[in-house]
């Protein structure tokens, strides 16, 4: 018996890292016009960003529903493994309800092997605590002990990013205290962050190229780093800059690029950038 981990689509977790830590992820929905795409699975990011700028309806999303989680733990429990389901920040999601109605419908038996733990993060950052999770699981004895561990790690993590514009915030209805930032956002770029379990407004800086200078200054005020993720949606050149001004946290090669899929490229756009990191060992590269 092994204690597997489960997270969403919303952790934009690389296949390779979720395949070497059998990690299952289940895809968020995104709704463009009358279609609907499971998250990586029906639509891939380029795809879907390409939707999104083509001036058509603002693409919509919506969590896995109680029974593609339940379908999920049951083969899992199946299988003889206990879970720990690790997912997007309730505050941001309905995702975390979905995942609490199918180990609710379950039998007490199979409930009690099933641990869900609110990340109150999103994205790469959701990714770094999953993983770590699964690295846990292969050392501690229980679910709940595991879930415990990835709670306990969640302050150690933090991220830093920076949206083209808040637009796609606004109008996804998941601006949270970033709205402080609204009205004053002309020909500025806002850096926000991810605090208590939705976006926060950090600083404002006159354009790219500061807001650039400025994240890699806050990534280096958390020093020392051992986990460490470059995040963006469509501008891949702006992600060598941001490696070369990390190189002095982490080795470039030992830094993770991810890019933020179709669930949050919803909210973020196009043009978005950021940083991820983490204290503790480095479990993301061999």
């Amino acid at each position: 018996m092994a204690i597997r981990i489960v997270t969403d689509s919303t952790s934009d977790i690389p296949i390779e890292l979720a395949a070497r830590w059998n990690i299952t992820v289940i895809p968020c929905y995104i709704i463009i016009g009358d279609q609907s795409y499971k998250d990586g699975v029906d639509i891939t990011a380029d795809e879907f960003y390409a939707q999104l700028t083509s001036g058509g309806r603002l693409p919509t999303t919506t969590q896995p529903t109680a029974a593609d989680f339940q379908a999920v733990y049951q083969e899992l429990l199946s299988q003889g493994h206990q879970i720990v389901s690790v997912h997007i920040s309730g505050k941001l999601s309905g995702t975390l309800n979905s995942a609490h109605q199918a180990r609710a419908a379950l039998g007490e038996e199979d409930t009690s092997g099933i641990e869900i733990v609110d990340s109150q993060l999103a994205s790469v950052p959701l990714a770094l605590l999953t993983v770590s999770a699964a690295e846990k699981a292969g050392r501690l004895a229980t679910p709940q002990e595991v879930g415990e561990a990835a709670k306990q790690e969640i302050p150690e993590i933090g991220c830093f990013f920076v949206p083209d514009t808040l637009e796609y915030l606004q109008k996804g209805g998941r601006i949270g205290k970033a709205s402080a930032f609204l009205g004053s956002m002309l020909n500025v770029k806002p850096i926000l962050t991810i605090k208590d379990g939705e976006a926060h407004p950090l600083e404002r800086t006159r354009n790219l190229s500061r807001a650039i200078r400025r994240i890699i200054e806050l990534a280096q005020g958390n020093a020392p780093v051992r986990q460490l993720a470059v995040m963006y949606s469509t501008q891949r050149e702006q992600v060598d800059t941001l490696l070369e001004g990390l190189s002095g946290l982490m080795a470039v090669e030992k830094i993770v690029v991810v890019r933020f899929g179709p669930t949050l490229g919803t909210y973020l756009g196009p043009g978005a950038i950021g940083v991820a990191m983490a204290k503790g060992d480095d479990i993301l590269r061999p």
